[in-house]
């Protein structure tokens, strides 16, 4: 997912879609799933943008 769209989603959406990808994430590994890694290794930097952009609302909000 790029940044643009993360970007264009409430604060409330990010959050929600944070919990399913991790949940996403914990069923790949525990399944092992992606034997390759490249599944896991994306939702992993999606969640990682996800964190930032809200991270950046919420010091926004705080100045």
């Amino acid at each position: 997912m790029k940044i643009k769209q993360i970007r264009e989603n409430s604060t409330e959406e990010l959050v929600s879609q944070i919990k399913e990808n991790e949940r996403k994430m914990l069923e790949m590994k525990v399944r092992k799933a992606a034997a390759d890694g490249t599944k896991v290794r994306l939702l992993r930097r999606d969640v990682a943008r996800m964190h930032t952009v809200v991270r950046e609302r919420e010091t926004k909000k705080n100045d």
